[in-house]
């Protein structure tokens, strides 16, 4: 029986790095919509507004960042990032989603279920849904969490909503846990989606 030796194992291990992120973000380039402009999140600082789909503008209160690092082959699969294609969601553009952040949800299969119309799903559990599937990314992607005083609905650019907990971790919108939404998934319609929400009044949308 043949047996690698140590220096090789230990070579071949070292390029399957993966740096989690401290809590459900966005990634870097991502748009969300601010007073005057779409702002990109890494550009965002503590005390900047942001305009949130039902509270109007709101503070941030405190930012948190990190890397996500995967590379080589086999890198924890889990923590890869989700593409969802233009269109998936209602999108308007392709965006990148960490798998752990909540997406906003309106389909009557969500009333049908839970009684409530809108509802907040891990974005890990829509992988199959009208295409969406794990990215593979070959380089490290900056990773940026917001945090408010209160639970809010941000939407980023491209149409998406995104349910974001507030330092307590109270939602905004009932949080589906991974059979609930794996159950709303299955039985959501393929028609067009529907607007989530009212949509941030500002002069430049």
């Amino acid at each position: 029986m043949f047996f690698k030796s140590k220096a090789k194992a230990a070579k071949a291990a070292a390029p399957l790095v993966l740096n989690v992120a401290p809590a459900p973000g966005f990634f870097a380039g991502t748009e969300v919509a601010t007073r005057y402009a779409w702002t990109k999140v890494e550009d965002l600082k503590v005390g900047d507004t942001v305009l949130t789909a039902q509270n109007g503008e709101q503070d941030i209160v405190r930012i948190e960042t990190g890397e996500l690092n995967v590379s080589a082959h086999a890198a924890a699969a889990g923590q890869w990032p989700l593409l969802v294609p233009e269109g998936a969601l209602g999108n308007e553009k392709a965006m990148m989603v960490s798998p752990g952040m909540r997406v906003v949800i309106e389909d009557d299969a969500a009333e049908a279920l839970f009684g409530q119309s809108c509802v907040a799903v891990q974005a890990e559990a829509l992988i199959g849904y009208n295409g969406i599937a794990r990215a593979r990314v070959s380089g490290p992607m900056a990773h940026v969490t917001l945090v408010f005083a209160d639970p809010q609905c941000v939407v980023a650019g491209g149409g998406l909503f995104f349910d974001l907990p507030d330092a307590r971790g109270v939602s905004n919108f009932l949080p589906l846990d991974e059979r609930q939404s794996r159950q709303l998934v299955s039985r959501m319609s393929n028609a067009e989606r529907k607007q989530r929400g009212p949509t941030p009044k500002a002069a430049w949308i």
